[in-house]
């Protein structure tokens, strides 16, 4: 990294460590993430050098599938049974959103087909850039406005569930004990191990679900037993809340304007089916609304479960839906696509 790529870097993380600090001042949920998320959006589009490198996301999105990987404990395996009807459930919902999201890509955005299939995917935002720039959509409005959704639905579900539950008063006791250096040894290995296995076996989102599986296997064995230290959480938080904001470099308010309003109403949109479908699932299941407004939430897998973590809601809960969300998107989808985008052209 040269002098100037790390100027940017430190620059978007003082924006972002300034709105975090704004955001606690004024006792806003999750100041670490929206704090330096708001904050950095407004430095991209006021255009300050703002950069967040793919490599160094990368890194904290390994430490944050360790920490994930931690909740996963026998417990966890033991109520594994009562998700099954929520997970099934789940892939209703995941049809339903796209459908929905569908349409309102074709007729409000007047994207064409291949664009508006991919964009309206809950899908995240590197995920379905790739998939869709590989079938021909249009990368910068494809780009922009899964950006623009899934800040929005990072901005708007903490907010909801701060203000409408309660839930900022929901802070997760300190833990007894953290981790200590044969703890730091044995997490190290299973991030890099998980990295470059994920890689290699082509898991979805390799750098988090990859680090994320070998750690649950490494708690589940009890080779590990303690908690991370709070910290680790909140430096994750800021970095992450920042390279979101940090997207947002490069695009001229005037001349995306237009998109990022409507892209703002695709992401209200999604996150209405989201919370009407909840709310069913929680009558019919007994589970907590909150919890699967999180788990079914149109966001990114990674900020997503970072919400959870931070708002003290069951975060093993969240990771499995939205894996079995990114699961279904990354590898059925595309097959799914490419047969009916053939027997498209083939008409």
């Amino acid at each position: 990294m040269g002098n100037s790529q790390i100027v940017r870097v430190a620059l978007t993380l003082g924006v972002g460590s300034v709105g975090a600090f704004l955001f606690s001042i004024l006792a806003l949920p999750l100041p670490w993430l929206l704090g330096a998320l708001i904050a950095t959006v407004v430095a991209s589009l006021a255009g300050a050098p703002v950069e967040i490198r793919p490599g160094l996301r990368r890194y904290l999105v390994c430490i944050l599938g360790v920490i994930l990987g931690g909740t996963f404990s026998p417990e966890v395996l033991v109520r594994a049974g009562e998700w099954l009807p929520t997970l099934a459930a789940a892939v209703g919902y995941l049809v339903l959103v796209t459908l929905v999201a569908q349409f309102y890509c074709r007729l409000v955005m007047k994207m064409d087909g291949v664009t508006a299939i991919f964009t309206g995917m809950p899908g995240g935002l590197s995920e379905m850039v790739i998939l869709g720039e590989e079938q021909g959509a249009d990368v910068r409005a494809l780009t922009l406005t899964h950006a623009v959704r899934v800040a929005s639905v990072l901005l708007v579900i903490p907010f909801f569930l701060t203000y409408g539950f309660g839930l900022e008063g929901q802070t997760p006791p300190l833990p007894e004990e953290t981790w200590n250096r044969k703890d730091l040894l044995i997490l190290g290995v299973t991030a890099v191990a998980g990295y470059f296995g994920g890689k290699a076996v082509r898991l979805p989102a390799h750098a988090l679900t990859g680090p994320m599986l070998l750690s649950a296997v490494v708690h589940l064995s009890g080779l590990v037993v303690n908690d991370p230290p709070p910290l680790a959480s909140l430096i994750i938080q800021l970095v992450m809340g920042s390279a979101l904001g940090a997207r947002f470099f490069g695009f001229s308010i005037a001349r995306v304007g237009k998109i990022m309003i409507l892209a703002v109403g695709l992401g209200l949109t999604m996150m209405t089916v989201t919370l009407f479908s909840a709310a069913l699932m929680s009558t019919l299941t007994g589970l907590p609304f909150e919890a699967l407004v999180i788990a079914l939430s149109p966001g990114g897998f990674a900020e997503m479960t970072l919400a959870a973590l931070s708002m003290n809601i069951d975060p093993a809960f969240v990771a499995t839906h939205h894996g079995l969300r990114l699961l279904i998107i990354v590898f059925i989808t595309p097959i799914v696509l490419s047969f009916w985008l053939k027997r498209r052209r083939q008409i």
